[in-house]
């Protein structure tokens, strides 16, 4: 290569040099640092389950914009109360202990010979900084006040044993009021730690609840017996051993797999007798309508038609808790609505949006709404049905083993 002057010579000198500056830091953006460290109670005791997350945020003018979490700098303590987070951006970013401030209160912070205490007000919760690429900061010592919250600790085995180390689960706990007036449920995503275990908090209400809990790993399924918390009790072991057919992998879907969970977890339904026409109904799970007709063939079976308010009523107050499927549709024909069971309409029971008429587009099947008793016109995979779970069937012939609304 030739250079005709002296400014073509000192340019491409210019060139090279911007070039090979972009690509070392290039390079070292590219490695992360790492934050590890454990966090302490006062006592000096391992805190066991404590959130602690790098935040990224970005200074401009006029003040800070916060940035969204990065999932990957999010970590919970294990049973040591260690934590280790990597791949920490070279940007500003602050460190966040706890959920909320009243689960978690930060006392110190100590890094190396440095030691950091909180402000009496604002409570001090967090600290801004910046990490070198490629740095790496040990032996950090967090001492934190936490509320003390009943506590699942948990370990996940596969099937022939062999614990399921630093993998991703879903976990799905069900509670129950004893008298089974009411409940509620929650799902989180959680990872477990390099012996197999994690913690997660329970939610307590003031009445007495039993609690059913569940993860899926990988299509893999695992629930433990249900328990029941008592009054003062400060955590609640659990063995939970994954099961050895798994759901195959074409079926992954994050609804099919929470709606598989949620099956697994719930006892098996059984037949209900409407005392007042004789006929038997049952509440099943399922994926999708397709799913929940496949199932009541399966039953000798068809979604329930529903003839009468006083059998819509019966309906609701058995199975209204939640939304469910229900045999009405015109996918067939455009606004000729008719029974699974081939039935005659003779009733309905529409919301005050919907028309009895017909309906438009890809909107062809039923469903009830909880506690209304209302019914809906929904399309499959839509706003209303994307996680739809339960569907009810019915029979004309009473099976052997029933229930009775009287009961």
């Amino acid at each position: 290569m030739k250079f005709q002057n002296y400014r073509q010579w000192l340019g491409f000198l210019v060139a090279i040099a911007i070039l090979f500056t972009f690509t070392i830091s290039f390079a070292s953006a590219q490695e992360g640092a790492t934050f590890s460290g454990r966090i302490i109670d006062e006592r000096g005791n391992p805190a066991v389950g404590i959130s602690i997350a790098i935040h990224p945020y970005m200074i401009k003018a006029g003040g800070v914009r916060e940035e969204q979490f990065l999932p990957q700098l999010v970590r919970r303590t294990g049973l040591k109360g260690s934590f280790s987070i990597t791949g920490i951006p070279p940007v500003s970013v602050k460190l966040v202990i706890g959920d909320d401030d009243t689960r978690t209160k930060t006392l110190s912070i100590e890094i190396g010979d440095l030691i950091l205490y909180p402000n009496i007000r604002p409570p001090f919760e967090e600290m801004r900084f910046s990490l070198a690429p490629g740095s790496e900061t040990k032996n950090v010592v967090i001492k934190v006040k936490t509320e003390v919250k009943p506590q699942i600790r948990a370990r996940v085995v596969s099937a022939d044993g062999t614990p399921i180390t630093e993998a991703p689960i879903h976990i799905r706990v069900l509670r129950t009021d004893i008298d089974e007036s009411g409940g509620g449920s929650s799902g989180m995503f959680r990872h477990t730690d390099a012996e197999g275990y994690f913690v997660e908090d329970l939610r307590v209400d003031d009445e007495h609840q039993y609690y059913r809990l569940g993860i899926e790993y990988q299509g893999y399924l695992a629930k433990a017996v249900p328990f029941i918390l008592h009054e003062g009790q400060p955590e609640v072991h659990l063995l939970l051993r994954l099961n050895e057919n798994p759901i195959p992998e074409d079926e992954w879907a994050r609804e099919r797999l929470f709606n598989a969970l949620d099956e697994f977890l719930n006892p098996t339904s059984v037949w209900v007798v409407n005392p007042t026409n004789g006929h038997a109904y049952k509440e099943i799970y399922c994926h999708s309508i397709e799913h929940a007709i496949a199932k009541a063939t399966e039953e000798n079976a068809y979604l329930a038609s529903i003839n009468d308010k006083a059998e819509n009523e019966w309906i609701k107050n058995i199975f209204g808790r939640s939304n469910f499927w229900i045999g009405l549709s015109d996918a067939a024909e455009e606004g000729k609505w008719v029974w699974h069971s081939g039935e005659p309409v003779t009733y309905t029971n529409w919301v005050d949006r919907e028309r009895s008429t017909g309906n438009t587009d890809m909107k062809d099947y039923v469903i009830i709404e909880d506690f209304s008793g209302k019914w809906v016109v929904v399309a499959p995979g839509d706003g209303q049905t994307r996680f739809l779970q339960k569907a009810i069937l019915e029979r004309t012939d009473i099976p052997v083993e029933t229930s009775s609304e009287n009961e």
